[in-house]
């Protein structure tokens, strides 16, 4: 029995799409800045000699460690049977022992012992995270997967403001920046456990939520879903990787923009992509609720990407990496948007919604560390150029959008 055939009929409200959205962003806003802002200035603290190896260690290991925490917690909420919920309690702990597991990072000393302190923070938040993400296949009917997705991916821009404008800007501190994150995380997240979020049904004896532990990769929907996601995601990632050093390349941007670093130019193409990919987003989560036909917009998401890589690829001078980034932005709103909610439609189990996120999870983070494998590989170990590298990143992302379309089902 798929998810979507299970999952009641009652719409959410508004105050519950407002505190999960809120949740979200609090829970993007406890890893964005540490990752992105904390951990670099850590590294560099604990192993300015070896800072960028560092980091290489600690992102594979922490990715590795966020995806098999995230199935594991996703597979023990589905078994978890409280007066509270299956949720709920996982959730909760999460939360605190999360906004505890920062203490480690700030008082590492060594480069094992931060590497050892971002393993436990993977484990810790994931143990939030994997329950919250599940809320979403449980709860929201399949009316409302569209815009409740597109509210929820406002936290991933909302996290790299926080990250930009408080913990990189406003507070010098460390310790400081420490404490607003984990106080931002905790105040974001908790409130929707105790006034929005209704745990549905009356579930079954845990048995039900038992089985192959990976039997969701039997059904061939799923499996081209994961797929879809995988090719789709290593665009995505290679995109994020590598676009400061494309616009620090042999290209006429000096001349088009005297005056202004490469690193400004990054920041100009990212607010104008991101401010695309919202609103795309918001306008596929409506339509799709309304007209349906989710596979074709992760498709036609798909497609716009890789029409934006290949912008990158063919057209480096100045304004080819606006035009790409304004249609790669149009393609990552409605990929992002369709694709979040065309995945919690085609989970195979209503009980065991907590493992098959967590196995379609996978897909995300897997990106993460085959991205920068990819690029040591065909940049230096091959000899490409960085066009020839968005050239393939165009082509995974053409093959994502075809696979798509291949789900039997009707969605």
């Amino acid at each position: 029995m798929s998810v979507s055939s299970a999952v009641g009929r009652t719409r959410v409200g508004p105050g519950f799409i407002a505190a999960y959205t809120l949740a979200q962003v609090g829970a993007f806003i406890g890893f964005v800045p540490l990752l992105g802002v904390l951990l670099p200035l850590k590294a560099g603290a604990v192993g300015a000699d070896s800072a960028a190896l560092l980091l290489s260690q600690a992102a594979v290991l922490g990715a590795a460690t966020a995806a098999l925490s995230h199935f594991i917690f996703g597979a023990l909420s589905d078994r978890t049977r409280t007066r509270w919920g299956r949720r709920k309690p996982w959730i909760l702990f999460g939360a605190g022992l999360t906004a505890l597991s920062y203490g480690g990072v700030y008082l590492a000393q060594t480069g094992w012992q931060l590497i050892c302190a971002l393993i436990a923070f993977q484990i810790f938040f994931n143990m939030m995270f994997a329950p919250l993400q599940s809320i979403f296949a449980d709860r929201v009917p399949d009316g409302q997967k569209g815009l409740v997705s597109a509210f929820v991916g406002v936290a991933y821009p909302a996290a790299n403001l926080f990250a930009a404008l408080v913990i990189a800007v406003a507070l010098s501190d460390s310790g400081s920046r420490y404490l607003m994150v984990a106080a931002a995380m905790l105040c974001l997240v908790l409130p929707v456990l105790f006034w929005s979020l209704r745990e549905v049904g009356v579930y079954p004896a845990k048995r039900d939520a038992s089985g192959p532990l990976f039997s969701a990769l039997s059904k061939k929907d799923f499996l081209r879903a994961f797929g879809s996601r995988l090719l789709i995601q290593t665009a995505i990632a290679l995109n994020a990787l590598y676009l400061l050093v494309y616009l620090q390349g042999p290209s006429d941007i000096g001349s088009a923009l005297p005056g202004v670093r490469p690193e400004a130019v990054l920041g100009v193409l990212l607010a104008v992509a991101t401010g695309v990919a919202l609103l795309a987003g918001f306008a596929t989560g409506l339509a799709s609720d309304r007209w349906g036909g989710r596979k074709f917009y992760v498709a036609s998401g798909g497609l716009l990407i890789a029409a934006g890589m290949a912008i990158l690829a063919l057209a480096p001078d100045w304004p080819g990496p606006l035009v790409g980034e304004i249609v790669y932005g149009l393609g990552l709103g409605i990929f992002t948007t369709a694709d979040a909610a065309l995945i919690a439609q085609v989970l195979p189990n209503r009980m065991t919604v907590g493992r098959d996120m967590g196995i379609m999870n996978v897909a995300v983070t897997l990106p993460q560390v085959a991205a920068p494998l990819a690029g040591i590989l065909l940049l230096h170990g091959v000899g490409w150029s960085l066009p020839t590298v968005f050239g393939l990143s165009a082509a995974l992302a053409v093959a994502g959008a075809v696979l798509v379309l291949r789900i039997e089902r009707r969605l």
